[in-house]
C-alpha cells in the first residue's frame, strides 16, 4: 500500500471550498462555462463551488442601471447564446455554481470629472473616487441592480443563488510621482473634507517636500518603490528603521531622530485615517445596495497580501481586529498568499491565487479600455502611439499579469491551514482565476483600437523598448496625462 505523506494530506485539505473567478466577459466569447469549470478542475483537482462575475467591463456597464445613462459595454452581449447578463448567470447556475458579483470601483468609463480622483497637487485622473458620496451612490446602484438580476434569475436550486458581493479594493488610491515628488490620491474636495474633519491640519504636512510619505515611498525608474510592512502595532521607530534599511530617509536634509520621529508619527496618522475613510466608504456602498433585502449576501473585500496596501488604503491586521475599526463592512477577506506568514485569526479569508491579487489583471484590462476608447485615444498620452505599438504594450501588460498567476498543486500546498479547532488560521478556501496567455492573446487581437493622432503611423516615435519602459515605470499615470 503506497505511503501517504504530509504533502498529500495538506493538498487534500487545501482543495476545498474553491471559487472560480471570471475577470472579464470577453473570455466567455472563446470558452463556455463548462469549459472553464473543466479547466479549473484540471488545474486544481477540484470542482469550483461558486463563480465570480464582474458587474462592469473596462468599457462600460454590463447591464442597464436606472439613473445612469452611461454606455453599455461592447461585452454586455457576449454572444448569440449569452445575450445578456442573466443568461451568463444561468450558464453557471446550470452547472450548480453559486454566484459572487465583483465591483471594480474605479469605473474609468464614467466621465464625470467631479467624481474623479485628484492627487495631492490637484491633478485629476479619470477614475472614480470611492470617498465621494456621489460615487458611492453610483456604485451602490450598480451593485444593487446586479443583486436584483441574480435574485430574479435564481432557480431555487443551489446553483445560481447569490453567495457574495466582492469589492476589488486592490487599487482604489493610485500613486504617481515625478522628480522625487510623490503624487498620491485622492485629495478631491470630499477627501480633503474627511481628513480635515478627522485629523485637522494633517494634510498640510504632506504638501511639502520631503514629507512623511518619503519615509516609506520613493519615485524610481520602475514606478513607486514602497515599504508595505506597516501593521497595527508598527511604531515610529519601526518606520524609521525600515526607511533606513531602504535608504529612503536620505532625502531628508534634517536626519535627526526627532525630525524623523515627527514624520513617522504623521505617517502613522495618515495611514490610520485613510484606512478609516476607506472602510466608511465601503460600508455606505453595501448599506445602499442591501437596503430592503431580507438578508444580505457575504460581503467580501479583495486585497493584496501585504500588511498595508498603499493603493487599497487598508491595513490587513487592523481588519482582523474589528474593535479597532470605525465599521466592519466585510464578512470575508480575499488576498494573495505570497507571504505565507500572513493569515487572519478572527475574520474568515480565502487565498486569491494571483500575486498582488487583481492589480496586474486590472492593469491589463484597463489599458485595453483606454486604447479602445476614442476619447482617451484623442486626449491622453496613448494618442501618440500607433495601433501596432499599442498591441505590443497590451502584450507586455498581459505577460506581466500571466507571469504573476499562481497555478497548480504546489501553490496550494503552501497555503495557510484551513480553519479548524487545531489551528489559529481562519482560511475557508481559495479562489482560482480563469486567465491564461492564449485567452489574453485572443482578447488583444479582438480589440478595435480607436484612431489616435492624425498620421500617427508616420510620426517619429521612440524605440519600442523605450515606450515599454515608460509605460511599465509609470503604469497608469501617463495614460491619463493630457497632451
Amino acid at each position: 500500500m503506497p505511503r501517504v505523506f504530509n504533502l498529500e494530506k495538506r493538498l487534500m485539505e487545501s482543495t476545498t471550498n474553491a471559487i472560480l473567478d471570471i475577470p472579464h466577459f470577453a473570455l466567455l466569447r472563446h470558452k463556455t462555462a463548462s469549459d472553464f469549470v473543466a479547466e479549473f478542475k484540471a488545474t486544481w483537482k477540484v470542482s469550483p463551488e461558486g463563480v465570480v462575475l464582474p458587474l462592469t467591463s473596462h468599457d462600460g456597464l454590463l447591464f442597464k442601471v436606472s439613473g445612469l445613462d452611461d454606455r453599455l459595454s461592447s461585452y454586455a452581449r457576449v454572444s448569440d447564446d449569452l445575450k445578456d447578463y442573466q443568461t451568463v448567470i444561468r450558464a453557471f447556475a446550470d452547472l450548480g455554481l453559486g454566484i459572487y458579483l465583483l465591483l471594480e470601483p474605479r469605473l474609468s468609463f464614467i466621465r464625470s470629472a467631479s467624481l474623479h480622483v485628484e492627487d495631492i497637487i490637484g491633478q485629476g485622473s479619470p477614475i472614480l473616487c470611492i470617498g465621494n458620496p456621489r460615487s458611492q451612490d453610483l456604485m451602490a446602484a450598480i451593485v444593487g441592480t446586479g443583486i436584483d438580476l441574480v435574485n430574479e434569475t435564481a432557480t431555487g436550486q443551489a446553483g445560481g443563488k447569490l453567495r457574495g458581493i466582492v469589492i476589488d479594493a486592490v487599487d482604489l488610491w493610485g500613486m504617481g510621482g515625478r522628480n522625487k515628488r510623490l503624487h498620491l490620491t485622492c485629495f478631491c474636495p470630499s477627501c480633503r473634507n474627511f481628513f480635515n474633519t478627522a485629523k485637522p491640519g494633517l494634510l498640510q504636512e504632506f504638501q511639502d517636500f520631503p514629507n512623511p510619505w518619503n519615509l516609506l515611498l520613493q519615485v524610481t525608474d520602475t514606478g513607486i518603490g514602497h515599504v508595505d510592512d506597516i501593521g497595527l502595532e508598527t511604531k515610529e521607530d519601526d518606520i524609521i528603521g525600515l526607511s533606513r534599511q531602504r535608504g529612503y530617509y536620505e532625502v531628508f536634509e534634517d536626519k535627526s531622530p526627532a525630525n524623523l520621529r515627527k514624520h513617522a508619527d504623521l505617517l502613522r496618522q495618515y495611514v490610520a485615517t485613510r484606512h478609516d475613510q476607506t472602510l466608511l466608504a465601503i460600508d455606505e456602498i453595501f448599506k445602499q445596495a442591501f437596503a430592503s433585502l431580507s438578508s444580505h449576501p457575504t460581503r467580501v473585500l479583495l486585497l493584496e497580501g501585504v500588511n498595508y496596501g498603499w493603493t487599497s488604503g487598508l491595513q490587513l491586521d487592523r481588519l482582523d481586529a474589528p474593535n479597532r475599526n470605525p465599521v466592519s463592512p466585510y464578512d470575508e477577506i480575499w488576498f494573495d498568499p505570497s507571504s505565507s506568514d500572513l493569515f487572519l485569526k478572527r475574520v474568515p479569508f480565502r487565498s486569491y491565487m494571483w500575486t498582488r491579487s487583481r492589480y496586474f489583471i486590472d492593469a491589463f484590462f484597463d489599458l485595453a479600455g483606454d486604447v479602445s476608447d476614442p476619447v482617451k485615444r484623442a486626449t491622453t498620452g496613448i494618442a501618440r502611439f500607433s495601433p501596432t505599438r499599442l498591441r505590443d504594450l497590451l502584450r507586455s501588460r498581459l505577460n506581466q499579469a500571466v507571469g504573476t498567476g499562481m497555478t497548480g498543486l504546489t501553490s496550494l500546498a503552501s497555503l495557510p491551514d484551513l480553519q479548524s479547532e487545531q489551528t489559529e488560521s481562519k482560511r475557508v478556501g481559495f479562489v482560482g482565476v480563469a486567465l491564461d496567455r492564449q485567452m489574453g492573446e485572443n482578447f488583444i487581437e479582438s480589440i478595435a483600437i480607436s484612431e489616435g493622432l492624425a498620421q500617427v503611423e508616420q510620426i517619429a516615435t521612440p524605440d519600442i523598448n523605450e515606450i515599454m519602459q515608460m509605460f511599465l515605470s509609470r503604469m497608469k499615470a501617463d495614460e491619463e496625462e493630457k497632451i
